[in-house]
């Protein structure tokens, strides 16, 4: 049976590549307002590195990090194989939740 992952969307909790929920966005912006926690204590709280609640509590460092990441974009690239392994599994990842009913395809 061929994958159908490109109409199938996930949602925020299904996909495994974020690390951080808006909910939980919205937490750290206002911790870190409040002048009680730092970035330290914020990424151990939330389990992610120091560099993940940077972006999420300074719009413009996220901003600065989108234009480098587009102007340098073969720097992050991965190896082929590497992609194509990642590619595949994230493939099977969606293909088992619609099979076991948990998503809905878009037509």
């Amino acid at each position: 049976m061929p994958y159908k992952s490109s109409s199938i969307r996930l949602n925020e909790s299904q996909d495994r590549r974020r690390k951080l929920t808006e909910e939980q966005k919205i937490e750290i912006k206002q911790l870190y307002a409040s002048g009680n926690w730092s970035l330290n204590k914020l990424a151990k709280r939330y389990e992610v590195c120091k560099k993940t609640i940077l972006l999420a509590v300074n719009p413009q460092s996220a901003e600065r990090a989108r234009e480098y990441r587009k102007e340098n974009w073969r720097e992050f690239q991965a190896p082929k194989e590497e992609r194509t392994r990642a590619t595949r599994e994230h493939r099977r990842y969606k293909q088992s939740l619609y099979i076991a009913g948990e998503l809905k395809q878009d037509n």
